[in-house]
């Protein structure tokens, strides 16, 4: 039954993606200007525009072009090719890495926000209006509400801090100095993995991966209380605690189940959220993710590339909404899978 309901949302989910392939390809087609204004400048030839033009195809037609793309994308999984780049606009985007950087990134953080707001949210609901209550409220206020440049700013201010008081004098492993920005200090980047390799790893992986939960975490903090709260009221947890039951068992048995069905259904979104505020962090601390590779392909008007992007985001964001139907029909009894 599950299987079939699985198969059922992936079926919803292919006309949906023709339309976002559809919207993706018109958005950077009306775009003022193209790949050969910015490999060529305003002082190229008009027949060297002509010719480069030509051979990208970008003379056709919009919908020869937009055939052309759709059917690489789903017959030979190409998306085009990275002028600016020299290579086809996939590798262009995830290669080197970059790909499975994000995903451990936004993935860590995704877990730690939630594992660290989920218990402290049932406790706040628990104890409503106590003094711990209240610091958690205030805590929650705060990390939303301060973005996530300014908590990338104070991080590096930190770690140069850091960096300039705590000077390593002896030689550990790769490491020879600690360094701010990126994944690994260069004299770390081509060693082989090692304790001293994985702990610069850490140095470097763990204030963004703290930056970019920090938001969310206030966020599911906030969501998780206010949820607790809503059904702690309801009728049947009454009846529950009439019956005799633990504290315990009508809290986390009972009212936990239910409450927490409004966040799984909104984790699909959480996946494009968290992924937009890796791009701010990318950018601060200079990493090796795909959403840097993307802005910088936006600025060079390389719309293959930019197209992929588009397109993996959207796909994220459609797998992200069926995981979530998938969770929630898996917790929440009363969801029937017909």
């Amino acid at each position: 039954m599950l299987l079939g309901y699985i198969f059922r949302r992936i079926l919803y989910m292919l006309p949906i993606l023709i339309v976002v392939t559809l919207i993706i390809f018109l958005l950077t087609y009306l775009q003022p200007g193209d790949v050969v204004d910015a490999m060529c400048g305003l002082s190229c030839p008009q027949e060297i525009r002509e010719r480069l033009r030509e051979v990208y195809g970008l003379d056709d037609p919009f919908v020869v072009q937009y055939l052309r793309w759709v059917k690489g994308v789903f017959t030979e999984l190409d998306f085009g090719y990275s002028p600016i780049r020299k290579m086809p606009a996939w590798e262009a985007l995830v290669g080197e890495g970059r790909w499975g950087y994000t995903l451990l990134l936004v993935l860590t953080a995704m877990f730690v926000s939630w594992a660290v707001a989920i218990p402290i949210g049932i406790y706040s609901a628990t104890h409503k209006y106590s003094p711990a209550d209240h610091a958690f409220t205030f805590l929650g206020f705060l990390g939303i509400s301060v973005p996530n440049f300014i908590l990338g700013l104070f991080f590096i201010w930190l770690m140069v801090a850091i960096v300039k008081v705590g000077q390593i004098p002896v030689q550990f492993g790769c490491i020879t100095q600690l360094t701010v920005g990126e994944f690994f200090s260069p004299s770390c980047r081509d060693a082989p993995w090692g304790i001293s390799k994985f702990l610069d790893f850490l140095w470097h992986f763990l204030p963004p991966v703290l930056i970019l939960s920090a938001a969310n975490t206030a966020a599911v903090i906030r969501y998780m209380r206010g949820s607790l709260l809503d059904v702690l009221k309801m009728d049947y947890i009454q009846t529950a605690r009439a019956k005799g039951l633990s504290e315990r068992v009508v809290i986390y048995k009972h009212a936990v189940r239910n409450a927490i069905n409004p966040l799984i259904s909104m984790l699909g979104f959480w996946i494009p959220y968290m992924l937009e505020g890796a791009l701010v962090i990318a950018i601060i601390f200079n990493l090796p993710q795909i959403e840097k590779t993307f802005i910088e392909s936006l600025e060079n008007r390389d719309y293959a590339v930019v197209m992929s992007g588009l397109f993996v985001f959207s796909l994220i964001l459609m797998i992200g909404n069926l995981i979530a139907d998938i969770l929630l029909a898996i917790s929440d009894p009363k969801i029937r899978y017909e």
